[in-house]
């Protein structure tokens, strides 16, 4: 590689440098998973049922939320990282089939899990079935109007499971095909009004340029389409949807308990 190759290679791939542009522009900002954590505790008071929905092989968030609640995380892993112990537990099983009964749970948590769903609907309806009155269902997923799941909506699977895993090093069993199928915000507040669930609050929220995290070009460019974003004209084009829904009271009642008081209950066991 001549020096001339090298020292553009260098300025097009450069992580060190992206992360000292992401300290100038969000510096103290929130994203995501911190918006998504701080919306949790909002509704979830002390010691109450917790469903992790598509908690992952690691359990990152059940273990997150374990010291203040009774949390089973539920994925399609094959292993997932707990001896089922204490909490969280961990179960192998399919959200469109809960293996629970009903009005188990006070609350539904779910990260980045929407957009694999085949039959989002179906899900949410085993959602509200588990789901105690009054309880609470907390998800957060991408945007299908964003670019970077625009992008994945044409690239063939191998090559965006390959991207994936280098752009966010992570290993590439990680990385799941995305179907999108309740992704924009009409979407997913008719899904999860379809399945009997009452909005609280839904919203189109922005990320930093994460997938652009390797080019300090490409990384300004997102910084712009994210400044561009945040204005509420586009919101439809921001990165990721939050949203809290709540399974009603009583029947045809139309609202949630304000105060989610709390119930009397054994302790949750898991096999």
């Amino acid at each position: 590689m001549t020096d001339i190759a090298y020292q553009r290679s260098v300025t097009m791939f450069d992580r060190d440098k992206c992360q000292r542009l992401f300290d100038k522009y969000y510096a103290g900002a929130k994203f995501h998973d911190t918006r998504y954590r701080d919306l949790i505790p909002k509704y979830l008071r002390p010691g109450e049922r917790v469903l992790d929905a598509g908690c992952g092989r690691y359990l990152k968030f059940s273990r997150e939320l374990s010291d203040s609640a009774q949390v089973v995380g539920i994925d399609l892993e094959s292993t997932l990282d707990t001896a089922n112990r204490q909490f969280p537990f961990g179960i192998r099983g399919d959200l469109a089939a809960l293996p629970f009964p009903d009005a188990t749970f006070d609350m539904v948590i779910s990260r980045s899990v929407v957009e694999h769903l085949s039959d989002p609907r179906r899900v949410f309806r085993e959602f509200n079935r588990v789901l105690r009155p009054g309880g609470r269902v907390v998800i957060i997923t991408p945007n299908k109007y964003d670019y970077v799941s625009l992008i994945a909506a044409v690239t063939p699977y191998r090559l965006h499971r390959a991207l994936v895993s280098w752009i966010f090093r992570v290993p590439a069993d990680d990385v799941f095909p995305t179907l999108h199928r309740a992704n924009t915000i009409s979407a997913l507040r008719k899904a999860l009004s379809s399945a009997g669930l009452l909005e609280k609050e839904l919203d189109a929220i922005n990320h930093y340029p994460a997938c652009l995290m390797f080019s300090p070009l490409l990384f300004r460019i997102g910084v712009a389409y994210e400044r561009l974003t945040s204005l509420r004209l586009f919101r439809s084009l921001r990165g990721s949807l939050l949203c809290a829904f709540c399974k009603p009271e009583n029947h045809g009642a139309g609202e949630c308990a304000p105060g989610y008081a709390r119930r009397r209950s054994v302790p949750l066991e898991v096999s």
